[in-house]
Parts: structure tokens; C-alpha cells; sequence
């Protein structure tokens, strides 16, 4: 599921150092080159009423995909935090590094979307 050849959505909420600006979403939607060599699928980008927070949602997992991505639009990530895999919301109780069993009917939501 979490595999770039998947295609299971990821949405994260991530902190930008600098004010998420209005060409990110059809930037996002495009598909961005990261690195100067590497084209990322086309991603959700959802404003917040935070200027220095968005919603992200990826359908691939690269390594480090969504700092690569916010750095190939000027800006840098300042914190980020996975909230959904596929239909799947994470828990917010959950520490970091921690997990928890994946039920049965979950896992046929994971590749609803």
C-alpha cells in the first residue's frame, strides 16, 4: 500500500515555512519534475486557513516525495504528518513510529479510491 506502483492515495497536512501560494494547485495538478529529472504523478493540493498549511494528497509514495515536491515549488516543509491511506483515517492517538492492525474490511478500502 505503500508502494509508488500502488497508486493508493496518501493525504498528509504539512507546514510550509513560507505561505502556500495559488500556483501550487495547478503546479500540484500538472505533475511536478522533482530534482530536475523526476516527473511525480499529478497530486491534490487543498488550501487550509492557515497560509503555511495545505493538504496534500499523493497517489504514488517516492522517497522523500512530498519535501522533493514543496522544494521544487521554492518552499520547504517544516513538518508533515500522514493522515489517510486510501479510505483508511490514521489514528491521532497514535505516537509516532507507532501502529495497529489493519482490519479485514479496511483492507478492501485501501483500494476503494
Amino acid at each position: 500500500m505503500l508502494s509508488p506502483k500502488s497508486h493508493v492515495e496518501k493525504e498528509y497536512i504539512v507546514t510550509l515555512e513560507k505561505p502556500a501560494e495559488e500556483f501550487y494547485e495547478k503546479a500540484f495538478a500538472a505533475g511536478l519534475e522533482i530534482d530536475n529529472k523526476e516527473l511525480c504523478l499529478p497530486a491534490k493540493i487543498l488550501f487550509t486557513e492557515t497560509p503555511y498549511v495545505v493538504s496534500l494528497t499523493l497517489t504514488e509514495g517516492k522517497y522523500h516525495q512530498v519535501k522533493r515536491m514543496m522544494e521544487a515549488v521554492g518552499n520547504k516543509v517544516v513538518s508533515l504528518k500522514r493522515i489517510r491511506i486510501g479510505g483508511i483515517a490514521l489514528d491521532e492517538n497514535l505516537a509516532p513510529g507507532e501502529c495497529r492492525e489493519v482490519l479485514h474490511k479496511e483492507i478492501t478500502s485501501l483500494y476503494a479510491n
